[in-house]
């Protein structure tokens, strides 16, 4: 390239840098007027950045300034950000030597260079003055390196993420000033394409160098609104400029230097380069990164977090009475986007499914709301990605969700809901979804941050929830064990009694038939005491199972409880058997059909059924009695020591009964409601039930 048209092509490059520099003092706001304060010296190096821009630009324009003149603007400008830094070290820590040093070079070398300028205009060796001149810029340069570098280096946690941008920026400046500067005195010339480059690299300098000074302290900067679109489109502009002028300048120098087929390589290169450019402006995940970075660096953010996460915390942990800890959860995260329904799935036991929780507000019924399974598209989406899903986004726009398919059924709760995953130790505890509020047409970068944040920690807080509820059944189980300790070592001392007096009354009896008749009775209790001894004493062992007669144990246990009203009618229409212990079995039926009569007026009908299904031996005991609504059968009914009949029971009947049934290989289920009635079915496994009904 000829050295006109390299000067033509600089005049546009420290233009470019003297508007970038201009922008950045407009932008910066001195934070005092002594020179001592970090804002006012990095506000005065900026201002006088655009000086020696634009005098580098009115050179390119003029030729009107000498070699040494140049180098002697560039030694001032080092010279001035060397000062800067200093103050922006004592901020740092930084120790008082080193400071001193720094600033002292500074002044010296501006000094020194002022001198050297002022005796090459009076000297016929000019040459020699010159070189002095670079000398001082090259050693400017190296201590401009050191120092971005020690202020780096000593920047505390809370200030190095802005101090990184400022090591960009202005320490990509003394980098690229240390290499011309150390080419100069090797060459002993300016190397014109290089400091043409400059041109461009400064200007590009400021952007970083804004986004660390405003990240270091806001006091510094100009509170200067301009819209996120307006900035968007305005960068975009303006690398795409930058890129079309770099992309010029290789063109030009391929021709020059390419001989025969310079001019060839030169179309082959811009074509190349014309079509990148189109697949980086036509790329939406680029303009997106775009979009983010710039409201990252140059936006206060949308929330007040302090007031945000106090609000969330003060809704976890001061739950009014009549909500639920898995209500609270709902009604924190919704009032971050102003919600006003929401739906928590949490994951059972074996982790296979995610079962509806609760529901806010109370009028959403969680008996119409889907079970989630495991391996559902959106679960495994969500666990693999722990991206925040936007019903609406998925419908525009799939592809950003790497075509995800939801079912309609969750889409039932709210077309347009927003659905965060709830991740604890890297693992899905539950599914939250959220209603959209009318306010919200899209949810941004800082929106789904937000909702991923407090999502971790509700899944964290609702786990801890879980495990203290956990301890404290395990808990009230070791009392109750101990208190069973005692209760056998009395029943033990009954029986010793009983059998006493059934053995003494052999001896003594005066009444034949009344006395064999107690001896009956007397001996039958001991019977069942004995029996029950036995059953406390060795478990649920698989070993005490054997081939029982439902059919049978039903009409036993009928005739036991047929002393109190109402009777309960048998309905039996097979005699399956099953593999079981029959006095626990017994003693199953005996519980729920006492219960059943407790909850049933005397006039009304309590019945037991006993038939085969396709996958399951059924028993079910059905009363017309009070009933129980659905929040009861879901949170109480199977809670242990969780009773309604004061001291006379001890809560824990029907939770022995579903863990036995469960143990076997079945379930207990419960449909009830309020003045309807009550069904229990006992659920005998498949396998045993048609085993037994095929013998």
């Amino acid at each position: 390239m000829t050295h006109n048209f390299v000067m033509q092509l600089g005049l546009a490059a420290y233009s470019f840098a003297a508007l970038a520099f201009l922008a950045l003092t407009l932008l910066i706001k001195p934070d005092g007027w002594k020179l001592g304060s970090p804002g006012l010296r990095l506000w005065i190096a900026s201002a006088l950045s655009v000086l020696w821009a634009a005098i580098c630009a009115f050179h390119a324009a003029r030729d009107a300034i000498s070699d040494a003149g140049l180098w002697f603007l560039d030694v001032m400008q080092l010279a001035v950000w060397v000062w800067a830094l200093s103050a922006i070290g004592t901020l740092q820590g930084l120790p008082k030597g080193w400071l001193r040093l720094t600033k002292g070079t500074a002044f010296s070398a501006a000094s020194l260079a002022l001198l050297l300028l002022a005796g090459a205009q009076n000297s016929p060796n000019v040459f020699g003055y010159t070189r002095a001149i670079i000398l001082l810029g090259l050693i400017l340069s190296l201590i401009g390196v050191l120092s971005i570098e020690q202020v780096y280096r000593n920047a505390t946690q809370g200030t190095r993420s802005a101090l990184r941008w400022l090591a960009i920026g202005v320490g990509g400046s003394f980098v690229v000033s240390l290499f011309m500067f150390a080419e100069a005195t090797l060459t002993r010339e300016i190397n014109w394409e290089v400091w043409l480059v400059r041109g461009l690299l400064f200007g590009g300098f400021a952007v970083p160098i804004a986004v660390g000074t405003r990240r270091l302290d806001q006091a510094w900067v100009t509170s200067v609104f301009v819209s996120r679109q307006v900035m968007f489109y305005t960068t975009s502009f303006m690398l795409v400029g930058a890129y079309l002028l770099l992309m010029s300048l290789g063109g030009f120098y391929l021709r020059a230097s390419g001989g025969v087929w310079g001019r060839s390589a030169q179309v082959f290169f811009l074509t190349v380069a014309a079509l990148l450019l189109g697949v980086i402006i036509f790329s939406g995940t680029l303009r997106r990164r775009i979009f983010v970075w710039l409201t990252k660096s140059f936006y206060r953010h949308r929330y007040d977090y302090r007031a945000e996460w106090l609000r969330f915390i003060r809704t976890l942990s001061e739950q009014p009475q009549q909500r639920s800890i898995q209500q609270a959860a709902i009604v924190s995260v919704a009032q971050i986007i102003g919600s006003e329904r929401g739906v928590l799935w949490t994951r059972n036991d074996s982790a296979q499914q995610f079962l509806p929780a609760a529901s806010w507000p109370d009028a959403l019924a969680l008996s119409d709301l889907p079970i989630l399974a495991a391996s559902d598209s959106l679960v495994g989406f969500m666990a693999h990605s722990g991206w925040v899903v936007d019903l609406r986004e998925l419908r525009d726009t799939p592809s950003l969700y790497d075509d995800l398919r939801v079912e309609p059924a969750i889409s039932q709760f709210d077309p347009d809901a927003i659905i965060l995953p709830l991740l604890h130790r890297e693992q899905m505890y539950g599914v939250l979804a959220l209603g959209r509020p009318g306010s919200l047409q899209s949810l941004n970068f800082e929106d789904r941050d937000l909702l991923k944040t407090v999502g971790r920690h509700l899944a964290a807080h609702l786990s801890q929830d879980d495990a203290d509820r956990r301890l404290a059944e395990s808990r009230q189980f070791e009392a109750y064990n101990r208190f069973t300790a005692f209760v056998m070592h009395d029943l033990k001392n009954l029986a010793a009694q009983l059998q006493l007096v059934v053995h003494n009354a052999e001896r003594h009896k005066r009444n034949p038939e009344f006395v064999d008749d107690a001896i009956a009775t007397i001996a039958n209790s001991v019977d069942r005491m004995s029996r029950l001894l036995a059953q406390l004493t060795r478990g649920d062992s698989a070993e005490h199972r054997r081939d029982v007669d439902l059919a049978e144990i039903i009409q036993r246990v009928v005739t036991r409880v047929a002393n109190r009203q109402p009777i309960p009618r048998p309905v039996v229409s097979t005699a399956p058997r099953v593999q079981a212990d029959p006095e626990r079995v017994a003693m199953m039926l005996d519980h729920v059909l006492r219960n059943a009569q407790d909850a049933t007026a005397e006039t009304g009908e309590v019945r037991i059924e006993l038939d085969v299904t396709d996958d399951s031996a059924r028993v079910r005991v059905i009363d017309d009695g009070v009933g129980m609504d659905e929040s009861f059968v879901r949170e109480r009914l199977f809670r242990p020591f969780d009773t309604t009949k004061g001291s006379k029971g001890m809560g824990i009947g029907a939770y022995q009964v579903r863990e036995y049934m469960r143990s076997l290989g079945g379930d207990v289920a419960v449909s009830s409601a309020p003045g309807r009635g009550t069904c229990i079915s006992l659920l005998f496994p498949a396998r045993q039930a048609m085993a037994a009904t095929q013998r």
